[in-house]
């Protein structure tokens, strides 16, 4: 059939009827088991009754990775469903799930040591022992939904099914939950901001980090910590090492202040784009570590984006240069200071912001 050429009706026929013959070679049951069950036929990856195919067994989750999933599961997040493909000798192919199961099996057998944790800090340095009993129950009784596929259904499907699962689109990153769940003036001012010619020519990045909404993270960053510095309930009020809940706590508070007064959006787009000036004027690098650099590490833009607009909220003619901030730069050991390790916890925001406050404003 020609490219842009409508379908003649027997290529419709003839469509309707590959159709029906491979969703007849798809077929499943759906089955739910407490993941203790699926540990207990999951010794290995590849002689137990459960097993990850070969295509898979390269394929690896980090212990964050792992330890994300295992909160997910403790606080009752919903999680994808498991896909088995049922072998002729009854045993369980892993079409799709082999990460997920070995992140049980790494927690409730292995000695996992939960880390990076965002929604539940407290669990980070946890194992499986450490949990109090009743926990261990609880989470070994949670249950996970699992769709098998018939034996009739082909490997070539599985494979194709397995890849499909994995590429079809990508997961929302926070950014982009929080766009569609928080419209707002605040939120198209981030936005807007983002998008602009002088954040992005200051803001390099590749463009799969630009297509997943980093610059309107980085945005978002500024004005939460920014406004959070100073507030009658303290500094950044309910933070507490959880960035993800502060963000969209602070998103939601500014659309709402924003909405009763239509005159913050325009102050603080101004405040931004003043910071970009001072900073472009002040750090020859901007927010990158060296001139050659084509990313912008988080910890270090918000070091140098809020420290620099907090100390022209203070002293709005900045009386130091970019040589004497270089100097300063480097006898506070800067760059050792803004490093990931940490990153979020709020101490160390904090100091790294307050560090560059006190360098703009020469002290």
């Amino acid at each position: 059939m020609a490219k842009n050429k409508a379908p003649s009706q027997q290529e419709k026929i003839d469509a309707e009827a590959a159709i029906s013959t491979v969703s007849r070679q798809v077929k499943f049951s759906v089955a739910e088991y407490p993941i203790s069950l699926y540990v207990s036929r999951f010794k290995n990856d590849e002689t137990d009754r459960y097993f990850v195919p070969k295509y898979q067994r390269k394929l690896a989750w980090k212990d964050q990775q792992k330890s994300e999933f295992i909160e997910s599961l403790m606080i009752g997040l919903p999680v994808p469903f498991l896909f088995f493909y049922q072998t002729a000798d009854g045993r369980m192919e892993i079409v799709d799930g082999s990460q997920r199961m070995r992140a049980i099996r790494a927690f409730l057998k292995e000695g996992l040591r939960l880390s990076d944790l965002a929604l539940v800090p407290e669990l980070n340095g946890f194992t499986f022992d450490d949990l109090p009993n009743d926990r261990r129950n609880k989470l070994e009784d949670v249950t996970i939904r699992t769709i098998v596929l018939d034996t009739a259904t082909d490997p070539a499907t599985r494979a194709e099914m397995f890849a499909r699962i994995n590429r079809s689109g990508t997961i929302a990153n926070e950014a982009e939950i929080r766009r569609g769940s928080l419209p707002g003036p605040m939120t198209e001012l981030i936005r807007e901001l983002a998008e602009s010619n002088e954040f992005i020519a200051m803001s390099p990045m590749s463009q799969k980090a630009a297509d997943q909404r980093e610059r309107e993270e980085l945005v978002t960053r500024f004005f939460a910590y920014l406004e959070g510095w100073n507030t009658p309930d303290g500094r950044f009020p309910n933070y507490r090492d959880r960035p993800k809940k502060y963000l969209y706590a602070y998103i939601a508070s500014a659309n709402e202040k924003a909405i009763a007064d239509p005159n913050i959006v325009s102050d603080l787009r101004a405040e931004f784009l003043n910071m970009l000036v001072n900073v472009n004027n002040l750090f020859p690098n901007g927010f990158r570590k060296n001139s050659t650099a084509n990313t912008v590490p988080r910890v270090r833009f918000e070091a140098i984006a809020v420290g620099t607009a907090l100390a022209v909220r203070e002293t709005p003619q900045v009386g130091v240069t970019a040589a004497e901030v270089a100097v300063k730069m480097e006898e506070k050991e800067f760059d050792r200071i803004v490093v990931s390790d940490g990153a979020n916890v709020r101490k160390k925001l904090e100091d790294r912001i307050d560090l560059v406050r006190s360098i703009v404003l020469g002290q």
